[in-house]
């Protein structure tokens, strides 16, 4: 049983989980910062980072202050925001986060989030000069440098994931060095509800679906490890996302209850883990954001696969294409041609299963669509740039 629930998992489709003992599985997991010191000093600091000693002389007295988005669901990922407001009359900063700082959530009911390690915020995206209208290149107010800023001063960031499975209310967003808490900020995660929808699977796919097969459990142990690792120095994500494919045609949603019924009688429930968009076999599909291939593989279950690491603990992922355009290795930019759409794997007919994972938790991929959805100070979003 616990075998054929790796397989349904790996397939797109995975029952929430909330951790309730706070850890998430690790099998070939980077050590995260509550076991291991997670560095984010700049390359230009030259303050070595301090023991386990000296700990407390950092620490005491200073105030962090949290930020993150407000009007949060069950389902959705989220940045969390660690900064220093007022005065700072420590050593420094970049002293401080080379400590191993890291975040997580608890909810209403006590269950607590995976850990997630805190990182340096990404270098901002370098966008082409306007060449329109009156303003031309080193002209104008928007060409000056910007004054050194008096306000908070930023640490880094989290990404982390909201379960569906997660209880509204009130909800806490915690700043940790190991076991001591550092900061904590309140927040309400409001509810949400699901769609059902009914899949009825021919012969193959049913048997697809529900026979057991070593080779298959392999891949859905082996996928489940992979989006479990949390991985500090895998920093690429630099602007929000943008969609997989030019066009908007969902044919099955973010969190749907699906109710499998198999072919000649017998049915399977499952809870679907990310979005499906409808199109021709062979239209071109886009990496959400920038990334690092981690796997790009013909799978039995998920057909052809790619998957694409951005952030510590955070993976886009590209199932049942009909081509794949990138290998396990490749550094690929937002938007980047990446393969085919198809309609191999368990597929009723040629679509993309788009999914984001947080932590190993299944988060809405559309919630960070929009490069204002970056822990940035207000960017511009480019779908209101003119295109």
């Amino acid at each position: 049983m616990a075998l054929l629930a790796a397989s349904l998992a790996a397939c797109g489709s995975a029952q929430p989980t909330l951790f309730p003992d706070g850890q998430p599985p690790r099998a070939g997991a980077a050590p995260l910062a509550a076991e291991a010191a997670v560095s984010i000093v700049s390359a230009d600091s030259a303050l070595p980072m301090p023991g386990q000693g000296d700990e407390a002389r950092f620490l005491d007295g200073v105030v962090f202050d949290l930020g993150l988005s407000s009007g949060l669901r069950q389902g959705d990922p989220l940045f969390i925001t660690v900064s220093l407001p007022g005065p700072r009359d420590f050593a420094s900063p970049t002293a401080l986060a080379a400590l191993g700082l890291s975040v997580r959530l608890r909810y209403a009911n006590g269950a607590l989030s995976p850990l997630a390690p805190l990182v340096a915020l990404p270098p901002r995206p370098r966008r082409e000069p306007s060449r329109g209208g009156k303003q031309l290149e080193g002209a104008g107010p928007s060409a000056r440098p910007e004054a050194p800023s008096a306000g908070p001063l930023a640490l880094g960031f989290a990404a982390l994931g909201i379960a569906t499975g997660a209880p509204s209310g009130p909800a806490q967003a915690m700043l940790l060095l190991g076991d001591r808490l550092l900061a904590e900020k309140g927040f309400v995660i409001g509810p949400r509800q699901f769609q059902a929808q009914t899949i009825r699977l021919d012969q193959g796919l049913t048997s697809l679906r529900s026979d057991p097969d070593p080779r298959k459990t392999e891949q859905a142990e082996r996928y489940l490890r992979l989006i479990a690792t949390v991985d500090p120095a895998a920093v690429f994500l630099n602007e929000g996302f943008v969609r997989p494919v030019a066009g908007n045609r969902r044919t099955s949603l973010f969190g749907d209850r699906r109710r499998y019924q198999y072919y000649g009688g017998g049915e399977a429930f499952s809870e679907h883990a990310g979005i499906d968009y409808g199109y021709p076999v062979g239209t071109p599909i886009r990496a959400a954001g920038r990334g690092r291939v981690v796997m790009a593989e013909d799978r039995i279950v998920t057909g052809l696969t790619l998957v694409i690491e951005h952030l510590p603990g955070v993976y886009t992922i590209y199932m049942h294409l009909s081509r794949m355009d990138a290998a396990v290795g490749d550094l690929v930019e937002r938007a980047a041609a990446i393969g085919l759409l198809g309609a191999t794997g368990l597929a009723t007919g040629p679509h993309l299963h788009w999914e984001l994972r947080v932590l190993g938790v299944a988060s809405d991929p559309e919630a960070w669509i929009g490069i204002d959805k970056v822990p940035y100070i207000r960017t511009i979003n480019a779908t209101i740039e003119g295109r």
